[in-house]
């Protein structure tokens, strides 16, 4: 049996607003959320207004028909204390 051609999976801009296909509002709509980062397989997003980032999986985001972007800050890496 032939194999289908896989599609290829989206990758966003860090700050790009997109769909999260996993996870619905209220009203049964994906959510739109921030792309923040991909770590260990798993994309990370937040929410446009801020608070805690969630994660999803990389085939179940999908771009905008009209791209957004926010301004993402991350954070400094920990200090390492030089006392000995």
């Amino acid at each position: 049996m032939p194999s289908s051609p896989r599609t290829p999976i989206y990758t966003p801009t860090v700050g790009e607003v997109v769909r999260d296909l996993a996870h619905l509002d209220t009203s049964g709509k994906p959510l739109e959320a921030v792309y923040m980062d991909t770590l260990a397989g798993l994309v990370y997003l937040r929410h446009e207004a801020g608070g805690c980032e969630w994660t999803t999986k990389p085939n179940r985001i999908q771009a905008l028909p009209a791209p957004r972007f926010l301004t993402v800050q991350h954070p400094s890496r920990p200090r390492v204390s030089d006392v000995a």
